[in-house]
């Protein structure tokens, strides 16, 4: 990519943390009046405070968040910009599931809500991981009882890195340091068998937005990638598993990729809406064509987590956000899942409007971010200035 693409993809993972991290406080008060009461002015970046939710308004999630923290939409970004750079800004589905389990499942560093997408794919990680070892355990071994112990540790420690070809490779160079190489070679690539999934992607049947969450910093370092349909479909797949979270995974994969081109917006929307299914299609179209306000026309799609939900409520907002902070106020304001919302439009408005500038991402919102050194370190990284 040239150097304004480099840019545009950078400030687009910017834009979209700063815009998860600045909606939380506010995250499911599904009542705009309350909204409206609590902060006339300036929503972002609230303190979670569960007297908000007081009346049945909403569900306090984030008991334990402090102003700055992402939600559990912006840790499954953060995990995913994690992966990608452990392997060199190429997508590694191993790689990205076992960082999803190390961060979200048992003794992992993510202390919150576990939402059900997340549950669901953790238990059949688990699941799939104590059939395997099962199947493991029943393949006889000719050779040395060491070596074997030795091949069983490192062919399970391979499965979590690398997957195909990649891993028969691994497992056979791994073979060929044993003192019987051969058997242990044969003993290794009947591992590599019995461990095999019958389905390969543990997500859960979900078409919540957490299925889209993870796309922003994978679009940005596989913008020019011929395969990223197929890339952004496997990532989808490792978390939200069903046609209806792909088919508006498709949506918003060309959404992103169109911004970071460069593309007028009224473009990558429309590109965003063809890359949709004919079912999709139109209540997009429908979304696009109101003169209801932002808040309106989100409560009319449903404030909740659905993807057909929450994806029109994007686009009506990327068709007239004048700047990036208007456009996330006025998703904060709309209520509900506004993180979920949050992520894609304030990854969009961030290649869109730039960081730092008069309607870009404001410099002192990237700042309140309590993890923004790490994610500058990651994307200097990943897409260097």
């Amino acid at each position: 990519m040239n150097r304004e693409q480099r840019i545009r993809a950078r400030n687009s993972i910017y834009g979209a943390f700063v815009a998860d991290a600045a909606s939380m406080g506010l995250h499911w008060v599904y009542s705009q009046k309350r909204i409206i009461e609590l902060t006339p002015e300036n929503p972002e970046f609230r303190q979670p405070d569960e007297a908000d939710f007081e009346g049945g308004v909403g569900y306090f999630a984030h008991e334990n968040k402090k102003v700055g923290d992402l939600s559990q939409y912006g840790e499954q970004m953060l995990v995913m910009l994690r992966s990608l750079s452990q392997t060199n800004g190429i997508y590694n589905k191993a790689n990205y599931t076992e960082a999803f389990r190390r961060h979200f499942g048992y003794g992992g560093e993510f202390v919150g809500y576990i939402d059900k997408p997340t549950r669901q794919t953790l238990d059949r990680i688990y699941r799939d991981e104590g059939d395997g070892i099962d199947r493991v355990n029943a393949i006889p071994y000719d050779g040395n009882q060491r070596d074997k112990a030795a091949m069983l540790t490192k062919v399970l420690a391979a499965a979590k890195q690398y997957e195909g070809k990649a891993l028969k490779d691994r497992v056979s160079w791994i073979a060929d340091s044993m003192a019987e190489p051969d058997v242990a070679r044969s003993y290794a690539l009947s591992l590599v068998d019995a461990l095999a999934s019958k389905d390969d992607f543990p997500g859960a049947v979900d078409e919540q937005l957490p299925a889209v969450s993870k796309l922003p910093p994978l679009v940005a370092c596989h913008f020019e990638d011929p395969k990223l349909t197929e890339i952004s479909e496997s990532a989808i797949k490792v978390t939200n598993n069903a046609p209806r979270a792909l088919d508006f995974g498709h949506i918003c994969t060309s959404l992103l990729q169109s911004s970071i081109e460069g593309m007028k917006t009224a473009t990558a929307i429309d590109t965003a809406i063809n890359a949709g299914s004919e079912k999709a299609q139109p209540q997009l179209k429908s979304a696009l064509a109101s003169n209801d306000s932002v808040s309106v026309l989100s409560k009319e799609y449903g404030l909740h987590c659905d993807l057909g939900a929450g994806v029109p409520s994007i686009l009506h907002n990327l068709s007239s956000a004048s700047d990036y902070k208007a456009a996330i106020r006025a998703n904060i304001y709309a209520g509900g899942d506004n993180c979920g919302r949050g992520i894609i439009l304030g990854a969009v408005c961030g290649a869109k409007f730039g960081l730092a500038t008069k309607d870009g991402i404001p410099g002192e919102w990237l700042q309140k971010l309590n993890r923004a050194q790490e994610i500058e370190n990651l994307v200097n990284k990943l897409l260097p200035d």
